[in-house]
């Protein structure tokens, strides 16, 4: 049987399009009282990127620890607290981090419209709602969590996705100056990761000709 091939439809690249973010968010600012989640390792607290967010008066900036891999009792609890922030909904999700914050990101933006406890939905396409916008901001590379259709998070009997088409980020910002202060030691660590997934591309069993592609120039690059 064949499938839909999913794909982030909007992505932007380049050096210090970092910058563009508010602008990129305010077609999702329909009025107000529209909010925003900034989903951002706690890592940059007190950092130079903290002040270069573009955050309004009722935005919510929420701090995530990414020391361990993420896990379904921790996002029911940002989901709620998210939640009680406001009276609505907020407008968009950013995730800004690595592999863990974005996949946090991904998985609070379907929890917000999919009722009950995450993991509920790990697996394939049990999510029934589209999510709320959800954007990354990757400032790690390797992962591939930026593109791909699953959020990974550890739950108390199973470690597997929130695999769904909805889990698919709305917009990718790709800005190389974000990761130029990554220590050299998570630079081998991210290329070992993005290495193996191409590999894993090349190899697979469900092997078609847009893995093929992306594998092998990821390899020759």
């Amino acid at each position: 049987m064949f499938r839909n091939f999913k794909l982030v439809p909007n992505v932007i690249f380049g050096r210090g399009c970092f910058e563009q973010l508010d602008e990129i968010i305010k077609k999702q600012r329909k009025n107000d009282d529209s909010w925003v989640v900034f989903v951002t390792d706690d890592v940059f607290q007190d950092k130079p990127l903290e002040k270069r967010l573009p955050l309004h008066d009722n935005d919510m900036l929420l701090w995530v620890n990414v020391d361990d891999e993420p896990k379904t009792q921790y996002v029911d609890e940002l989901t709620l607290e998210v939640k009680a922030a406001r009276s609505t909904l907020p407008c968009d999700v950013i995730g800004i981090g690595g592999g863990s914050s974005m996949d946090l990101a991904k998985s609070i933006s379907l929890m917000l419209t999919n009722e009950g406890s995450s993991t509920l939905y790990q697996g394939w396409d049990l999510i029934k709602n589209p999510a709320v916008c959800h954007m990354a901001v990757p400032t790690l590379s390797g992962t591939g969590a930026e593109v791909s259709r699953t959020a990974v998070l550890t739950g108390p009997e199973k470690k597997l996705g929130l695999n769904s088409d909805y889990t698919v980020f709305d917009q990718v910002v790709l800005d190389p100056e974000l990761i130029l202060d990554v220590p050299k030691d998570q630079h081998f660590y991210t290329g070992m990761d993005c290495y193996i997934h191409c590999i894993e591309s090349l190899e697979g069993t469900y092997l078609n000709e847009f893995s093929k592609s992306y594998g092998e120039k990821a390899l020759d690059l």
